[in-house]
Formats: structure tokens, C-alpha cells, sequence
């Protein structure tokens, strides 16, 4: 049974072994670069709240003990 899900469909498929690979259009392109930056922004914001949040925490906890 596992020899099955092995076993590729059509019989053009490429050899074992031999990659195939797909051409991107500058369309796609252009979208992967959009997402790249959007989750970049993301990342770049979150960090930016955790820190804000992380220096709050901070200073409150230093002004209680003083």
C-alpha cells in the first residue's frame, strides 16, 4: 500500500532524484515581495510593542520600589 502513495501519477512525471521547478511571473513575484514586507512590518511592530510594553513594566516596577 505504501508503494502507491510513492508512485507518481502520470508517467511524465520527472525521475527520482530530478527536481522540477516553477518559473515565477513578475506578478507573482511582485505578491511574494508584497507578503515578504507586510510580515516584515508585522515583525518590526510587534517587537516595537513588546519592547514599549517591556520598558513600562519596567519603569513602573523601579518608581514602586523607590
Amino acid at each position: 500500500m505504501s508503494d502507491d502513495l510513492n508512485r507518481p501519477e502520470t508517467p511524465d512525471a520527472a525521475p527520482e532524484g530530478e527536481a522540477e521547478f516553477v518559473v515565477l511571473t513578475e506578478e507573482q513575484k511582485a505578491a511574494r515581495n508584497r507578503r515578504n514586507r507586510a510580515i516584515a512590518l508585522g515583525l518590526f511592530v510587534f517587537v516595537g510593542l513588546i519592547f514599549v510594553t517591556t520598558m513600562i513594566r519596567l519603569a513602573s516596577n523601579y518608581n514602586a520600589g523607590a
